[in-house]
């Protein structure tokens, strides 16, 4: 055959059906997507009309046809044998048909099945005849009545034989008749690129391109990948401490992280869910994706979200380069790398629709380019390709006829680090630009986000992007990636990687530990601490600093250079880190401070101080002192690492939060709840908030659990500039404490904590409801007593009014998900059949609560009259949300109103009228209003003398 069909694979065999099917008999023939199809991959009840031929004329079935698609991996040398393949999942179909009980309640008057196995054309003998002649004999063997031994096998007989009798006519199409089907139509063809090696790629380039000069275009995309598939292969354990500084290769670490499961509680995985949708043609002339194409992966820190994003992309630069002839022996080996990893994923190898690969790093993007009016997102790629593959300027016009033709993954990876309010709102913008223009030109893009969901209530065009989200490690993937990740660092140590092994082994029988075993980054740091012969802690907070006491020891006792300066400044050296991690996260609330990263100059202007402070003098006679710690920096110095031409940063972004939270928490414990109390509604900030807490809670000293959990209950009160009253913060991040898991041992904080948490069922709906069900789902399986807790707010909820019900039952319909992700016991499983008494009468009229919101800013309204303007516009501005569009342009006049006290105070109690009954327009406000509110900076206040 002239088309490689088998390296289609079944996804983009089924599309290519699909397409030529429309193709040939038009668009009345309904192409099913990805699911149970109830025996159907297309339909169609309209006529088809089959073309005649010199020996005669056409046919026309009128009635109901079913079309399936028959796709073999592995396509037999013996045709024989594909007939017999062939017939047996025929037989299947058709057993499934006369079966009554089935699902199938429609039999079809035709069928169509379309395979890629060729089936010989021998009259009698050949496969095409066996098939046809046994699909007969199934459905006449239904008229023998010699096997009838009972009244109930004869009616039973009787009624397959009525279904199957409906079937008035069939085809095959087999693998020829496709070969020849692509020929015909060779706008379907050019549009499957699974067909093409890669020498086919870039030598045919100018043809796939709208023939744009070579020379502009082929060498940059095909050295750009080529470059990467090595450059971009290694990640670095040292990121997490480990001393690993050559590297390991990604496809070594690889793992495949569950994603939370759906209402049908099927358990999925991101790398199959990504690249089951890959395989699929995206083009949307083409696409069986029903529903958004694109992707929006959110998970919480060190869930993997980067490393995963990486795997993605050298997954398709593998393919796109598997079989170029000028790739060297390291080339060579990162292809077959990456193919065997996926094998073990229980992938059947590289992907067969090939895509042109690209990542973009938002942080670095927001950065370097500053999201200025005039950019856009191609502009950019264009710029990493061209300094990438470093054979001249590759334009973004060139990569816009390279997108029209061949199809693309493009991930965006990182746009939590994106929070200026303003740079986020442009970045938003550019996505949907992206994405909304690769559809308006028929392009086939795939387009992977990642995000942390705290702080994502964007939403960014539902139309174009479905959401997923990454659950947590069950204890025995926590385990199997932990033993592999101690395998590749300690490499050749079987002694010490067996040691770790059943030390992790044993931490996984202690449940405060299990519950820890969540994330790949939490797991490798817990390996790192036993393989230093540390002591686990059952919180995140030890977790983490015990890690840094880890790195800080090993780094002490090695025979370097720097080991004395540890070994005498050790506290000096933990101060530098608390400070750095604090700068750097108070600077990335900017654009241009994205990436994180200080320069040595002030990094050494820090640890100048921080000498002075101690009674040293930097300037003159500690001079040295002063100059080895910069030096001993610029190496790695314990956590702190060179960033290229940026500076020194983190590696790890909870580790700089860590330290940036130790930085918080110094100094009168009056002063640290104060930058708590300004902290918290930040989402930049939220992963900082609860280290600061976990240090409070780390310790015994009830009084700071106590003023902790007093803020927690009353950090909405006097909060009028963000509407604390009308949208509290205070429940969420009650929440969050718990879920945390640091006052699990503390019963009397954890109570007040969670009844503080079941606040949030009398809001409207949340915008990430999954999160609150796994707090609530992982807090019922505590013990008998929590769920009991857990259960009585539920109930409360469904009983109140209209908004607490619906809010309630959003959040039960996420609670079958979330114990399946968590492994809760049956008990917890139970809440969502919780059922509430009769809901309290509904708020009062939607008139009357605007009416009272009238009064109360006529008669508080302030005489000066700029700022009853001000007040003015923003009653203008709230009386119009009704959409998310509303909210866009009703932000501006709201926040400025927001920025006086006075006229906060007099919006707040305003609002509060309306809330009850208007809760669409509180959501809009708590999700779309204020926001930009709680990302504005503020680390110069929490920068205030300790």
């Amino acid at each position: 055959m002239q088309h490689n069909l088998e390296q289609l694979g079944p996804y983009g065999f089924e599309d290519l059906a699909g397409a030529l099917a429309i193709a040939r008999f038009g668009p009345h023939v309904q192409v099913l997507g990805p699911g149970r199809d109830g025996g159907r991959d297309m339909y169609t009840n309209s006529p088809l009309i089959w073309s005649g031929s010199d020996t005669g004329p056409g046919e026309v079935w009128q009635g109901y046809t079913v079309f399936q698609v028959k796709h073999k991996a592995r396509v037999e040398s013996e045709p024989r044998r594909n007939a017999e393949w062939l017939w047996n999942r025929i037989r299947k179909e058709l057993e499934e048909w006369a079966d009554p009980e089935s699902n199938r309640e429609k039999v079809p008057n035709y069928f169509v099945v379309i395979t890629n196995v060729s089936l010989t054309p021998t009259p009698g003998s050949g496969g095409e005849a066996i098939v046809n002649n046994n699909i007969t004999n199934f459905i006449a063997s239904f008229d023998d009545d010699s096997r009838d031994v009972s009244e109930a096998a004869r009616r039973q007989r009787l009624a397959r034989r009525v279904r199957l009798g409906r079937i008035r006519q069939w085809r095959i199409w087999d693998g020829t008749q496709i070969d020849a089907l692509l020929t015909v139509h060779d706008g379907v063809r050019r549009a499957f690129k699974g067909f093409l090696t890669a020498p086919d790629v870039f030598a045919s380039l100018a043809q796939f391109t709208d023939k744009l000069p070579l020379d502009e275009l082929g060498p940059g995309l095909h050295r750009h990948a080529r470059t990467a598939l090595i450059g971009e292969r290694a990640i670095y354990f040292d990121e997490a401490g480990s001393g690993d500084t050559a590297g390991t290769p990604i496809d070594q670490v690889a793992v495949d992280l569950p994603i939370t499961p759906g209402p049908d509680g099927q358990m999925r995985t991101v790398v199959r869910y990504v690249l089951e949708r890959a395989e699929h043609v995206l083009r949307p002339s083409l696409t069986m994706i029903d529903g958004p194409r694109h992707i929006v992966i959110a998970g919480g820190p060190g869930n993997g979200k980067t490393t995963m994003s990486k795997f993605l992309v050298q997954v398709y630069r593998a393919a796109l380069l598997e079989g170029d002839p000028e790739l060297g022996s390291e080339h060579r080996a990162a292809v077959q790398g990456t193919r065997e990893t996926l094998r073990l994923l229980g992938r059947p190898g590289l992907p067969t629709h090939r895509r042109w690969p690209m990542r973009i790093d938002l942080a670095e993007y927001a950065k370097e380019e500053g999201l200025s009016e005039d950019s856009t997102l191609l502009r950019w790629i264009a710029h990493k390709v061209t300094k990438r593959s470093n054979v001249g300027s590759v334009s973004a016009g060139a990569l816009m006829s390279w997108m029209r033709q061949w199809p693309w993954l493009l991930v965006l990876d990182g746009l939590d680090e994106v929070t200026e309010p303003q740079t986020r709102k442009r970045l938003i913008s550019q996505i949907t630009e992206f994405v909304s223009d690769a559809e308006s030109d028929n392009c086939d893009v795939l387009a992977v986000v990642t995000t942390r969901p705290m702080g994502y209530v964007e939403n960014i065009a539902p139309h174009h992007f479905g959401r997923i989200d990454l659950a947590r490690l069950s204890t025995a993937e926590a385990l199997a990636y932990g033993i592999k990740a101690t395998q590749v660092r300690l490499k050749n140590d079987v002694d010490k990687t067996e040691r770790v092994t059943a030390d992790l082994r044993r931490a996984a029988e202690n449940e405060a530990l299990r519950n820890l075993m969540q994330t790949p980054l939490q797991v490798l740091i817990m390996t790192i601490i036993v393989e230093g012969a540390g002591r686990l802690s059952p919180d995140r907070y030890s977790l983490f600093y015990g890690y840094y006491d880890t790195v800080f020891r090993r780094e002490r006792s090695k025979p370097i250079p720097f080991a004395r300066l540890l070994q005498e400044h050790g506290a000096h050296i933990l101060d530098l880190h608390q400070r750095v991690g604090f700068e750097l996260q108070k600077s990335s609330e900017t654009s241009a401070g994205a990436t994180a990263a200080i320069t040595i100059d002030d990094l050494k202007a820090i640890a100048w101080n921080i000498l002075k402070e101690a009674g040293f003098e930097p300037s003159t006679t500690d001079a040295t002192l002063l100059e080895t710690i910069v030096i001993a920096a610029t190496h790695r110095l314990v956590l702190l690492a060179p960033h290229g031409d940026d500076g020194l940063g983190f590696d790890v972004r909870s580790l700089q939060e860590l330290m940036a939270a130790r930085f918080l928490a110094t100094g009168d414990l009056a002063a640290v709840m104060a930058r708590l109390r300004v902290a918290a509604p930040s989402p930049h900030w939220r992963n900082v908030w609860l280290f600061t807490a976990g240090q409070l809670f780390s310790e015994p000293q009830p009084h700071r659990h106590e003023r902790l959990v007093s803020l927690v209950e009353t950090i909405d009160d006097d909060a009028e500039d963000r509407l604390g009253a009308v949208c509290p913060i205070g429940p969420a991040l009650a929440l969050d404490l718990v879920d945390d898991g640091m006052a699990r041992a503390q019963p009397r904080f954890f109570g007040r904590l969670l009844r503080r948490g079941f606040q949030l069922l009398n809001m409207p709906a949340p915008a990430d409801p999954i999160t609150v069900a796994r707090a609530l789902i992982r807090a019922a399986d505590i013990s008998d007593q929590t769920r009991g807790l857990v259960a009585d707010a539920l109930r409360a909820g469904l009983a109140a009014d209209d908004v607490s019900r619906a809010t309630t039952l959003k959040i039960q319909e996420c609670l079958v998900p979330a114990a399946g992700e968590a492994g809760v016991g049956r008990r917890a499983k139970g809440l969502n059949t919780i059922r509430g008494k009769r809901p309290r009468p509904a708020p009062p009229p939607d008139q009357d609560s605007w009416q009272d919101y009238g009064e109360i800013l006529e008669q508080l309204a302030p005489s000066e009259p700029t700022l009853e303007g001000i007040l003015r516009d923003a009653d203008r501005a709230i009386r119009g949300l009704r959409t998310v569009d509303d909210a866009y342009k009703a932000a501006p006049a709201i926040e400025l109103a927001l920025r006086d006290r006075e006229l906060a105070s007099i919006l707040e109690m305003a609002v509060a009228q309306i809330a009850r009954a208007n809760p669409r327009l509180v959501a809009l406000m708590r999700d779309e209003v204020l926001p930009s509110i709680f990302r504005a900076p503020i680390g110069e206040r929490l920068s205030a003398p300790r």
